[in-house]
């Protein structure tokens, strides 16, 4: 298991004295149920040390379902610092999957990782055949004197946020309510790559990133985008998909134009938050019918930064 100093990001070795107050979880997306674990772990009670999350390198629904991730590992971690923890537990699921939870959290969390305050959800399961709960976590760290605390469901619209709702809502193109369970625009970092240049050839240069391997795919279609690169931020449009009318892809794509943008990208890492669902990906009748599609995208997303500017100043 590797354990991070979050604040230096360098590998970190447990001392005699530190008392870790830790939430544990997969935390994929780190959604609003998740930031209320981190809340309760950051708040250090007396005698705690550190705070930390104890997490999987690769999440469990990825691991034994195939599932999308909402969010790479150092993405998580980005935001794991934002919310106040300092340390963040890595464990290898081959490692840990034949434990019993008793085994799991004796010489897991106890010994090896000096947990002596923990937080879980509510449907938190662990140990060999997820045989453990939140209640027998409970009991096996009161015993000891220790304490615990259970989250209860975050609920929005009367629907218990999780990431599988999320995957859902982002399979819809419905990347406004992502957004709300998510707290924070959906996005992807990602390094701009070189494309094909064809939209450069029909007055529309754009920026290409590859979504990373296992990162989910919002539906395809057209977004109102920002980008955030060499330390500024960028409003633009995207498509997302396959590029249908110019070229077959099998690799989703982001493709992004600008506004007012003038520079190279190329080689760069940049994150880009998507904001608005503005129409389906379609097959054009032929380029020209497309230049007129992209120039009116461009004119709705103009348009929804403009009206989101303008709520902002009322």
């Amino acid at each position: 298991m590797k354990i991070i100093d979050l604040k230096n990001e360098t590998e970190y070795i447990l001392s005699p004295e530190d008392r870790i107050s830790c939430a544990i979880g997969n935390f994929d997306g780190v959604h609003l149920g998740h930031q209320a674990l981190l809340a309760l772990a950051a708040k250090k009670k007396p005698g705690i040390t550190k705070s930390a999350v104890w997490t999987f390198i690769k999440p469990t629904s990825r691991t034994l379902c195939g599932v999308s991730l909402l969010s790479t590992a150092e993405e998580r971690q980005a935001i794991f610092r934002s919310l106040g923890i300092d340390l963040i537990f890595l464990a290898d699921f081959e490692t840990i999957r034949d434990l019993t939870p008793e085994e799991f959290t004796e010489k897991i969390l106890y010994e090896e990782c000096q947990v002596r305050h923990a937080v879980c959800g509510f449907n938190f399961r662990y140990g060999k055949k997820a045989a453990g709960t939140a209640e027998t976590l409970l009991r096996d760290f009161s015993a000891k004197g220790l304490s615990v605390d259970i989250v209860p469901p975050y609920q929005m619209d009367g629907v218990t946020v999780s990431s599988s709702e999320i995957r859902a809502a982002l399979a819809e193109g419905n990347i406004r309510r992502a957004e709300k369970m998510l707290s924070r625009p959906y996005t992807l970092t990602a390094e701009i790559i070189h494309g094909k240049k064809l939209g450069r050839t029909m007055g529309f240069p754009t920026a290409n990133q590859h979504f990373p391997e296992g990162k989910a795919v919002p539906r395809f279609g057209v977004y109102a985008v920002r980008m955030y690169a060499d330390g500024k931020v960028y409003e633009g449009v995207a498509n997302v998909g396959v590029r249908p009318t110019v070229e077959q892809g099998v690799c989703a794509n982001c493709e992004c134009y600008i506004f007012d943008f003038a520079g190279d990208l190329y080689g760069k890492t940049v994150k880009t938050e998507f904001c608005e669902f503005l129409r389906p990906e379609q097959t054009f009748s032929d380029i020209d019918a497309l230049k007129t599609a992209i120039s009116n995208d461009m004119a709705r997303a103009k348009q929804y930064f403009k009206a989101e500017k303008e709520f902002q100043t009322i």
